[in-house]
């Protein structure tokens, strides 16, 4: 089993991680910071933060090498162009088309729909900076043809995203960070990094006992995210986010480790039918698009996290969503035009 199986299979993890990362996080910020029903939301959230830095990481994994040929730039991102609109239909005129059917379509409820449409769902904001990305692709390869010059921006890029706001947050040195902030420096600030970060640890060789290190920093780093998640939104009495993002050091520490661990685990080795693998990671962007709205319906009906303990809904509920999700995949790639216009292959 060659290495693009096994990312192939992180992919698939990665997309059931998001499904648990929507649910766990769907009546997060309504349950009571004190509650145990808290605790184990924060807990389920924290396990799945790694997933969208690994998307990321994947998604730039072989677009940057520079011996990658015809990549067609231009139609990667018509097509991504394509799938925004497509997918952002679908979500913001579902509130029309109900209203439609009872013959009462109000000017508010269309306006509201076309700016929705616009800006797309909540979360499709992932498909705007896969365009950005694939902007830069030309950039990352340059880059990426010198390991030195990949390797001087990925310093920049962790100190200047990571460790130096994780200090002057820390020690509360606002207008340290304004000033370093106002050097311009958009490139290193932003998730272009995690794009440069897959390929160069794919082609780096991490010697065993550096790999430990970093699992066990990695594991560490599940632990301080639901630690100071919940130290912090208990202190300040509200719903503190800020150790979910992937521009926190843990999650940075907590993505490089499951990345790593994909790459060089043995287990993956004995892994059979790579085909339905390969398949089910086909599959992913259209999961990762249908998966909301399944969970919006389930809500809308009162099927949500709350409605019994946390410990079992939030796993039942990711189960639930993503293989009606899965089972949407399937149907879709059975219909040429809708496959054409809705996945991502």
């Amino acid at each position: 089993m060659n290495r693009i199986t096994k990312y192939d299979i992180l992919r698939v993890i990665a997309c059931f991680s998001i499904v648990l990362l929507h649910v766990s996080a769907s009546y997060w910020s309504v349950v009571d910071v004190h509650s145990k029903e808290f605790l184990i939301m924060t807990i389920y959230n924290s396990l799945t933060r790694f997933a969208v830095p690994v998307f990321f990481m994947l998604s730039g994994l072989f677009l940057v090498s520079p011996q990658k040929e015809n990549l067609a730039i231009g139609k990667r991102i018509l097509k991504l162009l394509v799938l925004f609109y497509v997918w952002s239909a679908f979500y913001a005129f579902q509130g029309v088309a109900i209203d439609a059917l009872h013959g009462a379509v109000t000017k508010e409820v269309w306006a509201a729909s076309v700016q929705r449409f616009i800006f797309g769902h909540t979360h499709m904001w992932f498909i705007q900076i896969l365009i950005g990305f694939y902007i830069l692709i030309p950039i990352a390869r340059q880059i990426c043809a010198k390991k030195d010059v990949l390797q001087y921006y990925l310093i920049l890029w962790t100190v200047f995203k990571f460790l130096l706001p994780c200090l002057t947050d820390m020690f509360h040195l606002d207008t340290i960070q304004a000033r370093i902030d106002s050097l311009g420096l958009d490139i290193l600030v932003g998730n272009f990094g995690y794009f440069l970060l897959g390929y160069y640890l794919n082609v780096t060789d991490i010697k065993r006992k550096t790999r430990w290190i970093i699992y066990a920093m990695g594991i560490a780093a599940v632990a301080a995210t639901a630690w100071l998640t919940v130290r912090d939104s208990i202190g300040t009495a509200a719903y503190v986010e800020r150790w979910f993002s992937p521009a926190s050091l843990n999650i940075l520490i907590m993505s490089a480790a499951i990345f790593i661990c994909f790459k060089y685990g043995k287990v993956f080795n004995k892994v059979k039918r790579v085909s339905i693998w390969q398949k089910l990671s086909g599959y992913t962007f259209f999961i990762y698009m249908f998966h909301m709205f399944v969970i919006e319906k389930l809500n809308l009906i009162g099927i949500t996290t709350i409605s019994f303990p946390a410990i079992i809904s939030v796993p039942i509920l990711t189960i639930f969503t993503f293989t009606v999700s899965l089972f949407g995949a399937f149907a879709v790639d059975r219909i040429p035009f809708v496959r054409k216009i809705a996945m991502l292959h």
